[in-house]
């Protein structure tokens, strides 16, 4: 579901990434294509087990010892990075694509200072002093909205909260002045009024250094108000692809018009919340065919063969062999171009 443009820092080409397990192939991605164009902010959505955060790692090259990507192209910048050496991949890791993550508490040392981890990373990738070193990781903290960060850099991370902690994160990974940055559920471990703070502080760094983003969460409303395309993700395939207000606005997968109809609005009113029937599939033994077909409403004997990628729009590509059959109902009344969608957790 790539377009064909000069414009993209990032170009995942028909990826497969497979564990290999005692109960057998576990094939987490299987063909997975999309894009992130320069400066841009993308959206990477969908259930818990679809492959969101294998396609982090599996761009990063950090996959547990089972797992591999098997085949495909990850082009960064022109390069596939699959091609890197392991010491070529550590110089554009942190250095030319940082990497947010879900938990700050487990991403940090617990016996380590912040200063000693601050340093350590930027000393690695940047010719610096380590006085040099530690007035960046200072000037860093205070960007992020941490206060008295020359004191603060010598306490250790069980003295930061955890809205803290990911502010740590974020001035540690943009230290280095990355250009594109992965943010893997950054407010997952934080509360609801912290987790806007944090965002706040990602949209506006991004902004002042000219990043890219790949988003990804398994939050509609956090997808809404912070990314221009979004890419859908489902057992492991992108089953839809486009503009973020177009998807939200006029969705055409089954899958994607079912994760908006479970969210909970107010013009709906009252009574049960829309649900998806059945459960993600085992990726060990998947569906054939399309991964969605034994939960869709629209399932037919066609679908037991792989759907391709077809275009219903200027980057608006949908997965799907009945695309003129799905009915797409009145789902998004509380969407606002403007003011983006206001909506809790999925």
């Amino acid at each position: 579901m790539s377009h064909e443009s000069e414009d993209r820092i990032l170009d995942v080409r028909d990826i497969y990434t497979y564990f290999r397990t005692e109960a057998g192939v576990v094939k987490a991605l299987d063909g997975v294509s999309f894009d992130i164009r320069y400066n841009e902010s993308v959206g990477v959505v969908g259930e818990s087990g679809c492959g969101k955060t294998v396609t982090s790692r599996s761009i990063l090259q950090i996959l547990p010892k089972n797992g591999e990507v098997v085949d495909g192209q990850i082009l960064y910048k022109g390069v596939d990075l699959l091609a890197l050496t392991p010491s070529e991949m550590r110089t554009v890791r942190g250095k030319e694509i940082a990497l947010l993550f879900q938990d700050p508490l487990s991403a940090l040392n617990p016996v380590m200072s912040i200063r000693e981890q601050m340093i350590d990373v930027i000393m690695l990738h940047k010719f610096l002093t380590e006085e040099e070193a530690e007035a960046l990781a200072v000037e860093m903290m205070h960007a992020v909205g941490i206060p008295e960060a020359d004191k603060r850099i010598f306490d250790y991370p069980h003295q930061y909260s955890g809205g803290m902690r990911q502010r740590i994160l974020i001035a540690r990974a943009l230290a280095l002045q990355p250009s594109l940055l992965i943010a893997d559920e950054p407010t997952t471990a934080l509360d609801v009024t912290i987790q806007a703070q944090v965002l706040d502080i990602i949209k506006r760094m991004r902004e002042e250094h000219k990043l890219s983003m790949m988003l990804i969460t398994h939050n509609l409303g956090v997808v809404a108000e912070n990314t221009d395309r979004i890419h859908v993700f489902y057992g492991g395939r992108v089953v839809e692809s486009g503009p973020t207000r177009e998807i939200f606005k006029d969705p055409h997968h089954p899958y994607t018009i079912a994760l908006l109809e479970s969210i909970p609005s107010f013009k709906k009113g009252k009574g049960r919340l829309a649900t998806i029937p059945g459960s993600v599939p085992q990726l060990i033994d998947p569906p054939k065919g399309c991964r969605f077909h034994p939960r869709c409403a629209y399932v037919t004997e066609m679908c037991k063969k792989r759907p391709p990628a077809v275009k219903i729009k200027t980057d608006h590509y949908v997965a799907c062999h009945h695309v003129d059959r799905v009915i797409k109902r009145d789902i998004n009344a509380d969407y606002d171009p403007n003011l983006g969608y206001a909506i809790d957790n999925l």
